[in-house]
C-alpha cells in the first residue's frame, strides 16, 4: 500500500514537472518570437477594421427594411433579399452614373498618359535652370486642400458655361491628378539607365524616337501603376462632381449615392447595395493589376 502511494506521488510530480517544462518552453518560444506575434496581431486587427465596413455594407444591402430599421442590429441577414439591387438597377439612373464615371475616368487617364509621360520624361532626363522650381510648382497644386479650390473652380467653370457638363469634370480631374501622374512617372524614368537613351541615339533615333521606341515600352509597370491610380481617383471623385454636376446626365457614381438621402429618411439597404455595385470596378482593377501597381511604385521609388 505504501509503495503504491509512493509510485503515485512520483508519477504526479513527474507529470507536473513535464507540464512546467513544456509551459516554460512555450513561454520561451513566445518571448523569442514576440515581435513577429505582435506584428501578426496588429495586421489581423487592421484587416478586421478594414474588412468589417465592406462586410457590413454587403449584409445591409441584402436586408429588408424591417430588419434595417429594427432596434437591435443583426450581423447576419435573417431574411436575405436581392430586391434592393433590383430597385437600384431598375428604379434609379444607375446606368447613367456608371456611364458618366467611366467616360470621365477613361478620358482623364488618357490625357494624363499623353501629357504626363512626356512631361515626366523631360523632367527626368533634362536638367536646366529652373526645372526643379517648375516641378515644385506642378506638385504645389496638390498642396492646397481640394475644398479651398471649390469656389474658384466653380466660378471658372460657370463663366465657361460648362456647369453640368462632363467636359468640366474631365478638366477638373486632369488638373487634380496630372501632378501625381508626372511625379510617379518622373521617379520611374529616373530609375531607367541613361545608357539606353544614348544607345538609341547612336543607332540613329531622335530624342522622341528614343523615348517612343525604347523608353516608353520598358516603362509599362510604372505607367500601369500611375494610370490605374489615376483611374481610381477619378472613379471615386465626389467633391467637385457634387458641385459641378446638377442632373443625372453628368453625375458620377459617387454623387449618385446621395440620391438615397432624402428629407424623410435614408434608405440604408439600397445605399449599401448601390455602394457594393460601385465598388466592383475597383476590386476588379486591384485584383487584375495589383502586380503592376506594386512593381511600378517600388521601381519609381528607387530614385527621384
Amino acid at each position: 500500500m505504501f509503495s503504491n502511494s509512493v509510485d503515485y506521488e512520483r508519477s504526479v510530480s513527474s507529470h507536473n514537472l513535464g507540464k512546467s517544462q513544456s509551459n516554460g518552453s512555450l513561454w520561451k518560444k513566445i518571448k523569442k518570437h514576440r515581435g513577429k506575434i505582435l506584428a501578426y496581431l496588429v495586421i489581423f486587427c487592421y484587416l478586421m477594421v478594414a474588412i468589417f465596413p465592406f462586410y457590413w455594407m454587403i449584409v445591409t444591402g441584402i436586408k429588408t427594411n424591417a430588419e434595417v430599421y429594427s432596434d437591435k442590429p443583426t450581423y447576419i441577414a435573417k431574411h436575405p433579399t436581392l430586391e434592393n439591387f433590383k430597385s437600384v438597377i431598375q428604379g434609379r439612373p444607375t446606368f447613367y452614373y456608371f456611364r458618366n464615371t467611366m467616360i470621365v475616368a477613361l478620358v482623364t487617364t488618357f490625357i494624363c498618359i499623353s501629357i504626363g509621360t512626356i512631361a515626366a520624361f523631360g523632367f527626368a532626363r533634362y536638367k536646366y535652370r529652373g526645372s526643379a522650381f517648375i516641378m515644385f510648382c506642378i506638385l504645389a497644386v496638390r498642396i492646397f486642400p481640394p475644398i479651398s479650390l471649390v469656389v474658384p473652380l466653380y466660378l471658372m467653370v460657370s463663366r465657361l458655361g460648362l456647369i453640368d457638363n462632363l467636359l468640366a469634370l474631365i478638366i477638373v480631374n486632369v488638373y487634380l491628378t496630372l501632378p501625381f501622374f508626372i511625379w510617379v512617372m518622373k521617379g520611374f524614368f529616373e530609375s531607367i539607365p541613361r545608357e539606353l537613351d544614348e544607345a538609341a541615339r547612336i543607332d540613329g533615333c531622335s530624342r522622341f524616337q528614343a523615348f517612343r521606341r525604347v523608353i516608353f515600352p520598358i516603362s509599362f509597370n510604372g505607367l500601369a501603376a500611375a494610370s490605374i491610380i489615376t483611374f481610381m481617383w477619378t472613379w471615386n471623385e465626389f467633391l467637385f462632381c457634387q458641385i459641378l454636376a446638377v442632373t443625372p446626365a453628368s453625375k458620377n457614381i459617387s454623387v449618385g449615392a446621395v440620391d438615397f438621402i432624402t428629407d424623410l429618411n435614408i434608405s440604408w439597404n439600397q445605399m449599401c447595395s448601390y455602394g457594393f455595385l460601385a465598388s466592383i470596378p475597383a476590386f476588379i482593377f486591384i485584383i487584375l493589376f495589383q502586380k503592376y501597381i506594386v512593381q511600378g511604385l517600388t521601381a519609381g521609388a528607387v530614385k527621384g
